[in-house]
């Protein structure tokens, strides 16, 4: 993407994916880049960062707010100091209009607009660049998706092999297995892996389940289908894994072991019709047209529909990286696809009766095709 402006992020590193990104530093402060148009760039910074911010040498210069005092002086407030410097930076660099992104704070905005200078919004800057994954993003999420994977075989083959009671709540180690602990099972293994499970994993069935998002609550039972969904963070390097899938303990159903069929189909064709150059709506028109063709109904928004029948009430899939959802969506709308993007594919059945069925994985869109990254077992039988 070209940059016909000046160009400014600003914020937190540690909740803003796009300026890390750009300046591949963990700082725990505000931090400013502007990439001016000519070509040079520029990185605020606090003073005590500023040695090992030009050691990383992501910028040309590395500077602080004192580098740029305006004429009333800086706030004692760091945040606002910054802000400040960030506007007197671009005017005496003469800028009369800079582009910032869909995440640039307002504090920032109000200083350089006060400075006489103009802000445009695009749309491309902070995404484009983020969603064409390098190599070395690739493996960062593989190795991600693989100890994502490992926490996931962990949990799934502790509800597989916990024991039932005469009620069908099952047990583990002598106390009842419940969706909570699961999580906090999960929690405990990413945690010794040095990754972060900030967002919590869901462990959810019936009658929880029937909402796609909840975490899910309560003991799980016997026979029944438990969607279990692992979406950590990296420490080390920050990217994510994300990771979907269903067990049972005891003996799926007729009607389940057909949910999981037709859900593991269309995951399939969904990863299929990933190529570049296609679109992320075609890619949910062909996952959902696969359980359409099995009778399945796709019920969008607060439609009322019978809880028993199986729907699918959300995307395909969204793009990941440095944040678990990330755009584009494989979804309607969704826009062109191009080569190294890397997306989750998760067709979902689910019913606040029977339970639910999403299976998910994190795919590599190549110029041949596509690639699973860390392939994980995807049938409903765990047990060792």
């Amino acid at each position: 993407m070209s940059n016909p402006r000046t160009t400014v992020l600003a914020g937190l590193v540690s909740n803003n994916a796009s300026l890390f990104h750009r300046i591949g530093l963990i700082v725990s402060d505000s931090s400013v880049i502007i990439d001016f148009a000519d070509g040079k760039s520029l990185l605020l910074i606090r003073d005590i960062e500023m040695g090992r911010a030009r050691q990383a040498g992501t910028a040309d210069r590395v500077c602080c707010a004192a580098d740029f005092e305006p004429e009333g002086g800086l706030s004692g407030d760091r945040d606002t100091a910054l802000a400040q410097a960030t506007a007197e930076c671009l005017r005496q660099a003469g800028e009369s209009v800079v582009t910032v992104d869909r995440t640039f704070p307002y504090l920032y905005a109000h200083f350089i607009r006060e400075a006489g200078i103009a802000i445009e919004y695009s749309a491309d800057l902070g995404v484009h660049d983020r969603r064409i994954k390098t190599p070395g993003e690739i493996e960062h999420l593989r190795q991600a998706q693989k100890v994502t994977g490992d926490a996931m075989t962990f949990a799934c083959r502790t509800i597989a092999n916990a024991t039932p009671d005469k009620d069908g709540n099952l047990h583990h180690e002598g106390s009842v297995l419940t969706s909570e602990r699961v999580r906090a099972m999960i929690t405990a293994f990413l945690v010794e892996r040095n990754f972060s499970n900030s967002h919590e994993s869901i462990v959810a069935s019936a009658p929880h389940v029937a909402d796609c998002h909840h975490h899910g609550a309560g003991p799980l039972k016997v026979n029944l289908p438990v969607v279990v969904d692992i979406f950590p963070m990296d420490n080390a390097t920050r990217y994510c894994g994300d990771l979907t899938r269903t067990v049972l303990n005891g003996e799926p159903s007729d009607e389940v072991k057909k949910i999981h069929a037709a859900v593991c189909e269309a995951k399939a064709v969904g990863c299929e019709a990933l190529k570049v150059g296609t679109t992320g709506e075609a890619v949910h028109r062909a996952t959902i047209g696969i359980l359409e063709k099995h009778g399945y109904t796709i019920v969008r928004g607060d439609i009322p529909h019978d809880p028993a029948i199986p729907t699918m009430p959300c995307g395909t899939g969204h793009g990941i990286g440095l944040d678990v959802h990330e755009p584009i969506l494989l979804d309607y709308r969704g826009g062109e696809i191009l080569a190294n993007e890397v997306f989750t594919i998760e067709p979902g059945l689910y019913s606040s009766v029977l339970g639910g069925v999403r299976i998910e994985d994190m795919v590599l869109v190549t110029e041949e095709g596509h690639e699973v990254l860390s392939p994980v077992q995807e049938g409903l039988d765990w047990r060792d």
